[in-house]
């Protein structure tokens, strides 16, 4: 059986997410900072900060978005390049930094990069991953851009340990997410889709795996909120 994009595994085809993606950006930054109570914002910048500063490199922001990590990523590098699938995120993401000149925007799917092996010193990813449908793919994509030393920083969402927690979050997913991202964004399908595809998502020990398989090291791994979303710092070394 063909998947969908609310499988609970992960989007049948990039086409589907890129569709998403552009439907849901005029409200997407309200309902993250709705949605989340403003933590995303904290969680962007503690993993922005984890990766190693670096005034002569180039750093790639994957999964770019409206361009959350922006802010934090321009003033570290010579070159900061974004990047995404989505043609509305993107145009949101160039009207908010058409003022900073370190950096340029490109519409592309972060499977299948249109840039030469180790031309990046950095590549970050938040909350997209799990969008990738085939996020292995799209990892060693990354360990292919990257120079031998570089680092990879991402952000992504897990499941709660504590059950008692992991049962609040799991309501609260299923049924606050949808109902106010459906009624604000008008596309409740997709408020559908996030949390379901987070609930999937391997973490921990097992998305650490998933980079090593990558020739990607693991070097931090954080657990925020018990579990909501992990921080995940690697290194390419070759």
């Amino acid at each position: 059986m063909t998947s969908t994009v609310t499988s609970l595994d992960r989007p049948s085809s990039t086409t589907e997410v890129q569709v998403m993606f552009d439907a849901i950006a005029p409200r997407y930054d309200l309902l993250n900072s709705l949605l989340s109570g403003g933590l995303h914002r904290v969680w962007e910048k503690r993993l922005a900060r984890r990766v190693p500063p670096n005034s002569d490199g180039r750093c790639l922001d994957l999964c770019t978005g409206t361009g959350a990590l922006i802010p934090f990523l321009a003033p570290s590098y010579r070159e900061v390049v974004g990047v995404d699938i989505s043609s509305e995120m993107l145009q949101r993401a160039r009207d908010r930094f058409q003022s900073v000149a370190n950096l340029s925007f490109h519409e592309g799917d972060a499977q299948a990069l249109a840039f030469d092996n180790h031309s990046f010193d950095a590549v970050t990813v938040a909350y997209g991953v799990r969008n990738w449908p085939e996020r292995e793919r799209g990892l060693s994509e990354i360990a292919r851009v990257l120079r031998p030393g570089g680092a990879v920083g991402i952000l992504e969402f897990g499941q709660p340990r504590n059950p008692l927690w992991r049962w609040i979050f799991s309501l609260y997913s299923r049924y606050v997410i949808p109902t106010v991202g459906g009624l604000i964004s008008g596309s409740r399908r997709a408020y559908e889709y996030l949390p379901r595809t987070s609930a999937a998502f391997p973490c921990g020990k097992e998305f650490e795996a998933l980079l090593k398989g990558a020739g990607l090291v693991p070097v931090h791994t954080q657990s925020l909120c018990g579990g909501i979303a992990y921080i995940y710092i690697a290194e390419k070394r070759e």
